[in-house]
């Protein structure tokens, strides 16, 4: 087994990553399950991808994508709201299926998806086996997938393009050293766990076991059992446990803040049990309801509108050439009645920081519309005085990635611009104020576009020596990649500047400049069409047949039938 050292990236683009510990004997923790969930919380940060599909580098506008979502719940419901407003932004054509929390309906729904042949899937697993199997199906339809909620074992992940949603193990750990805040370090507990076969049933049980197990020794855990997310058997279980544990009982974990915490919640209070710590895993209206009333003393905090944009933002990403990465986590919080103003309050301030605006500012070199930007960030900060560095420095990180992401894009010089990793860390992270930071960002923005603008001016030409370099070559193999090498640039750019002069994708436009020069051969020539196809670039000559017959309306062989 690999230490987990070797498999903690260095930087997210959420930020650095902490290391947690590894147990020295693993066999300590009981039951058999404790197997499982070291290489459950580290799936996927070193797995060997399957071949993925090439993106079209044209963008998400007017793409056909699919949403596989398991099942109703108050956090699916806003998590859908999130994909529908992200993808209306960037002009995705999104179609949702759910399913009603059941792994055959969820199969079901896929091939439902499938047959409305999208460009792309989304998928919320319902179940961590059967999920994997249906990412598997879609990636052998040739479709890329992106999974999204609840992480895939690692044979899911080696077909999809990328995982992203909340670092479940990562806020339970948080959540369990709050816990054992809360606990004095020691006493009794149990845990409510998710449903079984779940990401999430590990996630939020084994996270907590271990975490426990390492920094608070005298807490003991007395028992754990799956009440499916069902409150009436969530409330017949705490029963039970109140019966046989009494007074050792001094906390409960659960993995849910909704039915599960109002289950607990009626047994507590019938028991008269106030004195028991209560904490969950949250963000739903419920368990910030329980916050403010003191019926739990803590969850985890995570914007389900977030959760599902985000997907959607990656999606959009790879349609449009950038490189994304394999893993995406959402920030870890956790919320109590100290902080529930500050997060819940400013969540508006939350969702309105798209950096998707400033990226496309900055591509499009509108200097004043990204001074304003950043004035309006600084202002925001400015009248938030009490916003936590954690959630600033997580915005901050935000923005540079994008930062980072244009300057590789159009292969600008990243040292040249920002200077070392060295100065990247001081000038951003150890400036006295958040306004000095967002001033560095500013600067940074502003450099990518006056560097940008040089660039560009020397590429006035670029598309026509495209346009040539095709007219002489074209019965080679010609893709944007192997025509980026000639001219110098990246093939996204390259693939914007085409499109922006063109009006329309390079792919599309070498295909009927082909299609072109074949009907010139068939009017000039006695080639056979196998031959006028190889002439022209096409070593599969079915697939020149498809496409002559997508351009002219007519298979090769009737076309030329005419013109005799």
């Amino acid at each position: 087994m690999a230490r987990r050292e070797d498999k903690v990236p260095l930087f997210w683009h959420t930020g650095i990553k902490a290391i947690p510990r590894r147990p020295d004997n693993p066999e300590a923790y009981p039951e058999d399950d404790a197997r499982h969930w070291y290489d459950l919380e580290y799936a996927g940060w070193l797995v060997e991808k399957m071949p993925m599909p090439e993106s079209p580098m044209d963008g998400p506008k007017g793409k056909k994508v699919a949403a596989i979502l398991p099942g109703w719940h108050p956090y699916a419901e806003e998590f859908r709201r999130g994909m529908e407003d992200a993808a209306r932004r960037v002009g995705m054509d999104l179609r949702v299926y759910s399913s009603p929390w059941d792994p055959e309906d969820q199969k079901h729904e896929v091939e439902r998806a499938l047959s409305w042949e999208p460009h792309l899937v989304i998928i919320w697993i319902e179940s961590l086996r059967g999920g994997s199997q249906l990412i598997e199906t879609i990636y052998q339809a040739g479709i890329p997938v992106v999974a999204a909620n609840a992480p895939p074992d690692e044979a899911g992940l080696r077909h999809v393009l990328a995982w992203t949603g909340p670092d479940d193990w990562a806020q339970f750990r948080r959540l369990s050293g709050r816990f054992a805040e809360l606990m004095g370090f020691r006493g009794g507990y149990a845990i409510v766990c998710h449903m079984k076969d779940t990401p999430t049933f590990f996630a939020r049980s084994w996270s907590v076991v271990t975490e426990l197990k390492e920094t608070a020794s005298e807490m003991e855990l007395l028992a754990m059992a799956s009440t499916d997310l069902d409150e009436e058997k969530t409330y017949r279980q705490v029963k039970v446990w109140l019966d046989e544990f009494g007074s050792r009982l001094q906390g409960v974990v659960s993995a849910d803040d909704e039915r599960t915490q109002l289950g607990i919640n009626r047994a507590l209070d019938e028991a008269g049990r106030a004195d028991i710590i209560r904490v969950a895993n949250g963000s739903t209206p419920t368990g910030i309801r329980l916050i403010r009333e003191g019926g739990v003393d803590a969850i985890t905090f995570q914007l389900a509108e977030q959760d599902g944009a985000l997907p959607v933002k990656l999606a959009a990403d790879w349609f449009s050439g950038l490189e994304i990465p394999p893993i995406r986590h959402l920030p870890v919080r956790i919320l109590d009645a100290e902080n529930i103003d500050l997060l819940v309050n400013r969540k508006d301030l939350v969702l309105d920081i798209d950096t998707d605006q400033l990226y496309q500012d900055i591509l499009d070199c509108r200097s004043d519309a990204v001074r304003q930007y950043f004035a309006r960030q600084i202002d925001a900060f400015a009248r938030s005085t009490d916003i936590t560095m954690e959630f600033f420095r997580g915005f901050s990180i935000e923005i540079y990635s994008n930062l980072y992401h244009i300057m590789k894009t159009v292969d600008l010089d990243e040292a040249g611009i920002v200077g070392s990793y060295e100065e990247i860390y001081k000038r951003l992270f150890q400036q006295p104020t958040m306004e000095r930071t967002l001033n560095r960002l500013e600067e940074v923005s502003l450099a990518i576009i006056r560097r940008l603008g040089v660039k560009r001016s020397r590429h006035s030409s670029i598309v026509a020596r495209i346009i040539a370099y095709v007219d002489d070559h074209y019965d080679e193999p010609l893709s944007l990649k192997t025509l980026s090498y000639q001219m110098g640039i990246s093939a996204p750019y390259l693939g914007k500047l085409f499109t922006e002069e063109i009006g329309e994708a390079f792919t599309t436009w070498l295909n009927r400049r082909r299609i072109d020069k074949a009907i010139e051969m068939m009017k000039t020539t006695d080639l056979s069409i196998r031959e006028i196809a190889e002439r022209v670039g096409y070593v599969n000559s079915n697939y020149f047949y498809k496409l002559f017959k997508k351009y002219m309306g007519l298979n090769p062989g009737e076309f030329q039938a005419q013109l005799s």
